[in-house]
Order: C-alpha cells, then sequence, then structure tokens
C-alpha cells in the first residue's frame, strides 16, 4: 500500500515547522509543553479522542491487507507452479486436441529463450466415480493423465508418508488419489474404483488406488479431488489416443516469482500458436489474473470498511475541532493575558499548534497500533461467521499500510489542528480576559461575504463541470456547495437564519430528489455514496441549529407555568448560547447514527427480499440436477421414476421438467463479436409449469402452426411462443444491461425482437429471434432458451 504523498509531505512541513518554531521561540515550545503536563487526565481524554479516525484507516487497511494475502495464497495453492494453460476451451469445456501439438510449442519457446522451466502436457476429464468396496460415490472427480517425463518443474507427488513418486510408477491399473478424492470417495490404497466417462451407459474404467497422496504441489490443482493417471493409460482408458486438452506452463522462478514473467510468456505462447496455425487453442495466463483479482478483493474490502467507516472519521474530525475550542473557551482568560502582556496572534496559533502536534503524533501513533488489534478482530469474526470452504484465514498486515494510517491520521489531525487554533487565535483581548462572548464587526462581516462568495464560486465550477462531464462528483456536490456559499454571504448581512435555512432545504431537495445524478461508467460510486451522507447530515444539521432557538422558544412557553419551567430554561441555555459547538456535537452523533441506521436498513431489506428473491430465482422448483458433461441421458424421467419415492418430497411431487443443454456461441445478427452461452432445449411441462418472469419481451408474435399474428401480453404466453414457433429464443437478464446481480462488464446486449445466431463447436448455426428477456441470470436461468 502506497504512502499517501499529500499526507507524508503534509507531516514533513508540520515537522520542519515545528522544529523552527522550538528553536526560534524556545518560550512558545515550553508553554505548549505546560499546557500539556499540567492537565494529564485531559490528555489521555484528547487523545482518545483523536485517534478514532486513525484506528478506523488502520483497521480498514489491515483488513485489506488480510483478504489479498488470504486469496494470494489460495492461488498459490491452486496453481502452485503452472503459470499459464493452453487448452482449446469452450464455454467452460475442455476439448482434446494432438499431443504433438504440445512438443512444437515447447520446441517454439525453447528456440526463443523465452522464460519458462516446464511445459507439460494433460488429459484432465471430470466424471463420477464410484468406490466398489465402500459403496460411496461422487460426481466431480477430476481425473488427471499425467506424463511424468514432462513433470520436473511441478514437483513430484507426495504420499501419506512423505515418500515423493510419480505417475510413472503407477501399475496399469492404478491410479494416485490425493486426499480429497480419498474422503469424498471414502477409499483407501488397494480399493477399486469404477470410473464412468460420459453417462453412466457409456465407458467405464475399473482402477485401483496404489496410494493416497498429499493435497500439496501439483495435487492441489484448482482444490480438485482428483484421481492421477499415467497420461498413456488415460488416453487408451477414455478413447484419446494421441490426444491431450492441456498444457501447463511453469515460468522460470519460484510459485510467486515466476508470475513476473507471463507477459512475456504469454505473448510467445500466443506467437508459437499462430506460426503453428493451431486453431482452436487459447492462452489463459491463470495466476497472473488470479492474482489480480486476489489483489483486487483486498483493495475492495479497504474501500468498503473506509466507506463506512468515512462517517467515523469525520465525525473524529468534528470532535477534535470541537475540542480544541472547548479547551480555547477554558484558557480564553489566560489567552487574553498572554495577549496583553505582548503575544501577538501568530505566537497563539503557533502555541497551540505545537501543542496539537503532540497531540496528533501521540493519537495517530495509538490509533495505527489500535487499528491493528481491531483489524485482528474483525478477521477472527469474518474466519468464525462467513463460510470460506477450504481457504485459510490468517491474519496478516503489511507494514506499510500501519505507516500510511499513521501518515494519514497525523496529517488530517495536525491539518484540522491548525484550523481550529487559526479560528481560536482570532480574539479581543478585553472580551478574552473578562471571558466575555466576541461580537461581530464589520471585518469579520467582510471577512464572511469573502468566504461565501469564494464557495459559492467553487460551488458554481463543481456545477459546471459535473454537467459537461456528465459525472456525478460535480453534480452532487456543486449545487449544494454553491447554496451554502451563497448562504453564507447572505449571513454576513445578517440574514443568517434564512438563508442558511432555505440554502439546507435546497441540498436536502437536490440529493433526494428522484434524478440520477451519477455515471454508473465512470463515477466513484463509494465517493459518491460518502458525499451524499455527508450532505444529508451536514443539512439536516444546519436546519436544527439555525432553528433551535425558535423551537426551544416553543417549548418554554409551553412550559410556562410548570414546576420543571427552571430546570428545562437552565437545561437549554448552553445549546442555544453556543451554536457552533452544539452543531459540531449534534453532527458527530449525526453521522454515526446515520452509518448505523444505513447498515440496519441495509440488513433489514436483506432479510425481508430474501424469501422472495429465492421464489423469483428458483421459478417454483425445488430441485436442480445436470450431468458433469453435456452428454445425454437416455429414458431420464423413467429411470427417474424408478429410483426414487414421491414420498420424500415433503409438500408432494408436482413433476419434472427436462431440457437438452449444450455449450454455443451467440452473437448479434449485425454484430461482430460472440459470446459464449448455454443453449436450453427446453420441453413443455417446463414451459407451462416455470414461474420465472420477464423484464420486457415483445407485444405479438407469429404462430407457426396457424400462420396467424397472436398477441403477448402475460408471461405464460411469452414462454408457450416458443413451443409455436421455433425460430423464437428468450435470453437470461444478462442481456439487458447491469444491475444489482449483473456486473457492468462487455456482454451481449440484446431487446426483444433483435436477431441472433447461435452455433456450437462443429459449426453448425441457427438463427434466433429474441421474443423476451428473462427477469433472472442466476445458475439455472443463465443461457438462451428455444
Amino acid at each position: 500500500m502506497a504512502l499517501p504523498d499529500w499526507s507524508a509531505w503534509a507531516i514533513l512541513v508540520g515537522v520542519i515547522l515545528a522544529a523552527i518554531v522550538v528553536g526560534l521561540r524556545p518560550l512558545l515550545a515550553r508553554l505548549a509543553a505546560r499546557n500539556i503536563g499540567r492537565r494529564k487526565s485531559r490528555v489521555l481524554i484528547v487523545v482518545a479522542g483523536l485517534l478514532v479516525g486513525t484506528a478506523i484507516i488502520s483497521s480498514s487497511l489491515v483488513v485489506g491487507d488480510t483478504l489479498s494475502y488470504i486469496f494470494l495464497q489460495d492461488v498459490y495453492v491452486r496453481l502452485d507452479a503452472v503459470d499459464e494453460l493452453v487448452s482449446n476451451a469452450f464455454n467452460g469445456q475442455l476439448f482434446s486436441f494432438a499431443e504433438s501439438n504440445a512438443t512444437q510449442i515447447a520446441s517454439d519457446l525453447a528456440a526463443v529463450h523465452s522464460p519458462v522451466d516446464g511445459i507439460a502436457p494433460a488429459l484432465l476429464k471430470v466424471m463420477p466415480v464410484r468406490n466398489v468396496a465402500g459403496n460411496k460415490g461422487n460426481q466431480q472427480i477430476t481425473v488427471m493423465g499425467l506424463n511424468a517425463s514432462y513433470e520436473g518443474a511441478f514437483g513430484p507427488l507426495t504420499r501419506l508418508d512423505g515418500r515423493t513418486t510419480d505417475t510413472n510408477e503407477l501399475g496399469l491399473t492404478d491410479v494416485f488419489a490425493n486426499e480429497r478424492a480419498a474422503a469424498d470417495l471414502n477409499a483407501t490404497p488397494g480399493e477399486d474404483l469404477t470410473l464412468f466417462y460420459g453417462t453412466t451407459n457409456q465407458t467405464i474404467v475399473h482402477a485401483s488406488v496404489a496410494a493416497i497422496v498429499r493435497d500439496i504441489g501439483k495435487a492441489a490443482y484448482g482444490r480438485r479431488a482428483i484421481l492421477f493417471m499415467d497420461l498413456g493409460r488415460a488416453q487408451s482408458a477414455f478413447n484419446e489416443s494421441g490426444a491431450i486438452n492441456l498444457i501447463r506452463v511453469s515460468n522460470l522462478g519460484g510459485v510467486a516469482e515466476g508470475v513476473a514473467s507471463s507477459d512475456q510468456v504469454t505473448h510467445d505462447l500466443r506467437l508459437s500458436i499462430a506460426r503453428n496455425h493451431l486453431v482452436g487453442l487459447q492462452v489463459d495466463p491463470v495466476k497472473a489474473d488470479d492474482i489480480v483479482l486476489a489483489v483486487q478483493v483486498g483493495r475492495d474490502a479497504t474501500d468498503l470498511f473506509l466507506v463506512m467507516g468515512a462517517f467515523g472519521i469525520l465525525a473524529g474530525v468534528l470532535l477534535i475541532v470541537n475540542i480544541f475550542v472547548m479547551l480555547a473557551e477554558e484558557r480564553k482568560p489566560e489567552l487574553g493575558v498572554a495577549r496583553a502582556v505582548g503575544f501577538l496572534r501568530g505566537d497563539l496559533l503557533a502555541t497551540f499548534a505545537l501543542e496539537g502536534t503532540f497531540y496528533a503524533v501521540v493519537a495517530a501513533a495509538l490509533g495505527a497500533l489500535g487499528g491493528l488489534g481491531l483489524g485482528y478482530v474483525m478477521v477472527y469474526f469474518f474466519d468464525k461467521v462467513v463460510p470460506h470452504g477450504e481457504v485459510v484465514v490468517t491474519f496478516h498486515f503489511d507494514p506499510t499500510s500501519v505507516v500510511t494510517a499513521f501518515v494519514a491520521g497525523t496529517a488530517l489531525t495536525w491539518i484540522t489542528i491548525l484550523v481550529a487554533s487559526w479560528r481560536v487565535s482570532r480574539l479581543n483581548i478585553v472580551r478574552a480576559i473578562r471571558d466575555l462572548p466576541e461580537p461581530s464587526t464589520r471585518e469579520r462581516s467582510r471577512e464572511t461575504l469573502i468566504a461565501g462568495v469564494l464557495i459559492a464560486l467553487a460551488g458554481a465550477v463543481l456545477t459546471a463541470w459535473g454537467f459537461a462531464a456528465d459525472t456525478g462528483m460535480g453534480k452532487i456536490p456543486g449545487p449544494p456547495v454553491l447554496a451554502i456559499g451563497i448562504g453564507i454571504a447572505a449571513a454576513s448581512r445578517g440574514w443568517a437564519r434564512a438563508a442558511l435555512t432555505l440554502a439546507a432545504a435546497f441540498n436536502l431537495t437536490w440529493i433526494l430528489m428522484p434524478v440520477g445524478l451519477l455515471n454508473q461508467q465512470t463515477d466513484n460510486v463509494s465517493v459518491a455514496f460518502v458525499m451524499t451522507g455527508v450532505i444529508l447530515v451536514g443539512s439536516g444539521i444546519l436546519i436544527a441549529v439555525f432553528n433551535i432557538s425558535e423551537a426551544l422558544r416553543a417549548l418554554l412557553r409551553r412550559a410556562n407555568r410548570g414546576a420543571g419551567r427552571p430546570v428545562l430554561k437552565t437545561a437549554i441555555s448552553y445549546p442555544m448560547d453556543k451554536r457552533f459547538r452544539t452543531g459540531m456535537t449534534v453532527a458527530m452523533f449525526a453521522l454515526i447514527l446515520f452509518m448505523v441506521t444505513l447498515i440496519s436498513m441495509l440488513q433489514g431489506l436483506q432479510a425481508s427480499s430474501l424469501e422472495s428473491f429465492v421464489q423469483q430465482q428458483s421459478g417454483g422448483y425445488d430441485v436442480i440436477a445436470y450431468t458433469t458433461t453435456y452428454s445425454e441421458i437416455p429414458n431420464f424421467r423413467e429411470s427417474l421414476r424408478a429410483n426414487f419415492s414421491e414420498a420424500l418430497f415433503a409438500g408432494g411431487y408436482n413433476g419434472t421438467s427436462s431440457a437438452s443443454v449444450m455449450p454455443a456461441k451467440v452473437e448479434a445478427i449485425d454484430g461482430n463479436r460472440s459470446y459464449e452461452y448455454t443453449l436450453w432445449g427446453v420441453d413443455n411441462f417446463l414451459i407451462q409449469t416455470n414461474q420465472y418472469g420477464f423484464t420486457s419481451f415483445l407485444p405479438s408474435y407469429v404462430n407457426e402452426s396457424s400462420g396467424q399474428r397472436e398477441a403477448l401480453t402475460t408471461r405464460d404466453q411469452v414462454w408457450l411462443s416458443l413451443r409455436y414457433n421455433h425460430t423464437l429464443a428468450i435470453v437470461d437478464r444478462t442481456a439487458a444491461g447491469p444491475n444489482q446481480f449483473v456486473p457492468d462488464e462487455s456482454r451481449l446486449r440484446l431487446t426483444p425482437g433483435d436477431q441472433i445466431r447461435a452455433y456450437d463447436f462443429a459449426g453448425r448455426s441457427v438463427n434466433l429471434t429474441i421474443v423476451g428477456v428473462l427477469a433472472q441470470a442466476l445458475q439455472f436461468t443463465s443461457g438462451v432458451f428455444v
């Protein structure tokens, strides 16, 4: 995590200035030290208040570091020495190609001295496997055929007793099982296994477990349950003579270091594939891509916690201002005497700044360390509460993150202290000695007017930029800043209550009006969220502070004859007299309550919508089953009825829908780019019984049977149109654009009436017209339905 330059420079400048002041004006340093030393309990309170913001920053960075580390380690465990993969993949399925291609690619990379230390072919299949003795099976066992002579760079397999081995030591019908496969199959060495390749009535392979190998190195590939075979044996068993479907590439360097050469190796691999016209083969820099995703997870976590903690940080800033204003109020007579004996306003500012520098450095250091503890607690509960499968949750932080938190916290605190010190140094000597409030002067009114005009100009510039560039970073804060500037300018003429109340009311209206201000493609949503929250809370506080007097006077009038009126009048006199301090205090609590309320609201919305979400996404079905390949299961319904009892369903059995599924590529008729999709051929029972709805659909279609155009007004009619017109298709929700479940990324964009072409691996194609776009895009509802 890089140090924020502005924070580092701010601290450097502050340290230099403090050193200059101490060197040239040691009296000011002694006064600051005396103020710190004579009220130790007050120092503890001040430091405790100041460290809040730094602790939030530190914990957010530490949690991000931990998550990045966790997922980075998971990448290294899943891939080990593998840096790139070469395959002929189509919609997630691996299709076979000649083993000689791997030899040719290895030769080409050696000729150009590409930084690789290993290229190994593999035949990888996923299939059901059953343990004959234990009568236990698993549908998702990976069978991997390896040629041990190419495995040097990928390391050996390690037996449970620590001895190393590899597939060249296997007998003709033997396999090695990694620990996951052994657990899933309840298998021990010597037991027989049955491998079902394709559907259960196709290729059956019998094998015996030679040994169980540890889930480390290549045996942990993809965290899969794996059976290892000799490559030649696998090719023979699965009728794939001379074929492979995966080439693993290891770059020079260790597990973590090899990825540095990924760009060069990927380029060399693609050049070799293109030069040899190896049609269909594609290179996937898996480790580099997964590392990018892992780091992004950490950054996203940091952003999330910083956004949610931003309101706490802002509350901390207000607390700092409030603390120093109260310190100044307490010392007002003392400051007046100091001014009377010759201290300049700059001397008071320097004294407060030196005292504040001590508070800032100590509080930032304690806050950075406290953030470590808070981050550890958050990671601990993450480990206990959030399901994370086999991923090991380990607390980890980068020392740079702690330094970053310290630097940012110190700079934030110090700058805030300087602003507060500047404010409290502006006092009248006589009134300060007598502890009287400061009156409004013509000079201060002029300064207020200038400040208001400058703020209004800044708001106007933000607004113009926001609308010109179509960005919420200008449209959200611009008009509110403009309104506040105008309000401050009007306040300089004595219209503070009316002007700032109107400005705050306008700001609330601007933020809450049902008009989209964000640009989803370019705007930082996190920053926009914080800005919106601050404007909402700040505007509400302004309205409250500038109208509290009238509200409290009305309350006093109602309590005019009550026995508690003197107590009530005493209680409300302070907030009426000290508006600035009251506003700061209320704003602190308001920001924290805003964050707490928001979190509670999100949790409530999630809980209340979960049931309806499940119903919408399930479409009325309770169980979804599928094969591990796209092979057909003959007589599916008859086999199903013969092997289960309807009594197993508590609510009764209403029927079974089925579909023929195949991988396909889909492109718009007028487009030039194809996208991988699943093509679903649905049966009549599914058409008639599913409960999936649509975001949009055509108003009518042509019935092929009657030749008549029929209207489409209901969800049921849209589904039935597939039965009566075989050129129509339904597409999932991803085609309609991004939403809360569909990310904004490059996808096929379709609307009802658009035409598409779908084609399979063999090049067979069909033209279809989109009749409707589904409201769902999860699990079963992902693809094109015909």
